[in-house]
């Protein structure tokens, strides 16, 4: 199979995966599934609560480095409201999500292709079968609940957290008052980029539960397989991101 090929399927498998998951995670909410609901309250400090501990530095990294560059050019050119202005924008728009969607292609895809993997090493997948129950039911419709629910909040947080580290060195070095910058961060443009970066933020975690799902579905021979598998799903993640953003950056 050429690579074009083994592309297109395995995006095939991940949309067919995340769409199987998703109907079958209805079905046993609706049917008042016990054991569906604890499952999603175990996957829900997985995917949201326990991310936010590198998420958030991660964000505010991000808004420091863009304040620095931002309080360089405003140290040349004296034009505050275009650089601040389209400096919110840009962060929650463009920049920030792209920082959740990296976090997002290195934890949900590694975990999802590692914890499958692991499932079917030790036939867990056959015994759900065995029993009747479907497998992508009970090993991805929580966590894939537990996903979709993290996207506006890790949005949400990790924008404030850019926002804050941002105007940072516009203070120190810029001499922009705090009252200034938030006049911009929180403006009717800075809430229009966070709208875009939650659509952003939903396609990249689609992007990096779909790779999870495929790859960590494959047979698996050796525990040696599932180590390939979860560094394969961490590249074809951020393939898959980066590719994504490029597409939605000439199309916007």
């Amino acid at each position: 199979m050429n690579p074009f090929a083994h592309a297109l399927s395995g995006i095939g498998s991940g949309i067919w995966l995340i769409v199987r998951a998703a109907r079958g995670m209805g079905r046993r909410a609706v049917a008042g599934d016990a054991l569906a609901e604890r499952q999603l309250a175990a996957a829900l400090p997985l995917y949201i609560w326990r991310p936010m501990r590198t998420l958030l530095p991660l964000a505010g990294l991000a808004g420091l480095i863009a304040g620095i560059g931002a309080a360089r050019l405003l140290a040349i050119y004296n034009a505050p409201i275009p650089v601040q202005s389209t400096l919110a924008t840009t962060l929650l728009r463009d920049v920030v999500p792209l920082v959740v969607g990296l976090f997002a292609s290195g934890s949900v895809s590694v975990e999802l292709s590692s914890r499958l993997g692991a499932m079917s090493l030790n036939r867990e997948i056959d015994a759900l079968e065995a029993l009747g129950h479907d497998p992508v039911d009970h090993a991805l419709g929580p966590s894939l609940i537990a996903v979709l629910l993290s996207v506006p909040l890790h949005m949400m947080m990790a924008g404030i957290a850019a926002l804050i580290a941002c105007g940072l060195p516009l203070r120190l070095t810029a001499n922009v008052a705090w009252r200034e910058w938030a006049s911009f961060a929180f403006s009717d443009d800075a809430a229009s980029g966070m709208l875009a970066g939650m659509a952003k933020v939903l396609l990249y975690a689609l992007i990096a539960f779909g790779v999870g799902s495929a790859i960590g579905a494959r047979p698996v021979r050796s525990p040696a397989d599932i180590g390939r598998r979860a560094t394969t799903a961490f590249i074809a993640g951020l393939l898959g991101i980066f590719g994504a953003a490029a597409l939605w950056t000439a199309l916007a």
